[in-house]
């Protein structure tokens, strides 16, 4: 049976630099909102600033919950994007060009049925000594 193992998550960052990062996230939001005549919107993400910010510097164990909640949204989001990237990736740029390639009748893994009396490949030049090889490591 096939045995799969959890990695550890990873630790989570000091509740300090999450409440400064936060802090200046919902700061560049607050100055957003104002820059585009939000008052309303710039005064709410201004205060949540200005929370976050306390909270980090007075007591930063009060942000332990929200860190962990943030930490655990992020490793979901990287559960559901990198397989998600990776597959559009995979459809959009290497597909296409395996099958423009096969069309084209390139065989680059030189795979197609040969009748030849040795499959290696001839090197010129022929390469590195034998000799050389002795102490690798």
């Amino acid at each position: 049976m096939l045995e799969t193992t959890h990695s550890p998550p990873p630790p989570l960052p000091s509740n300090r630099k999450f409440g400064g990062v936060i802090a200046a996230a919902l700061a560049l939001l607050a100055a957003n909102a104002l820059w585009k005549d939000h008052s309303t919107r710039a005064a709410i993400f201004a205060s949540l600033s200005a929370f976050f910010a306390l909270a980090a510097i007075v007591t930063p164990g009060l942000l332990t919950p929200l860190n962990r909640l943030w930490m655990a949204f992020g490793m979901l989001l990287g559960k559901i994007v990198s397989p998600v990237v990776l597959g559009l990736i995979f459809m959009v740029l290497i597909t296409p060009v395996a099958l423009v390639s096969r069309m084209l009748g390139r065989d680059v893994l030189q795979m197609k049925k040969r009748k030849v009396s040795s499959y290696w490949t001839q090197r010129d030049p022929a390469g590195p000594e034998p000799s050389s090889f002795q102490h690798q490591f």
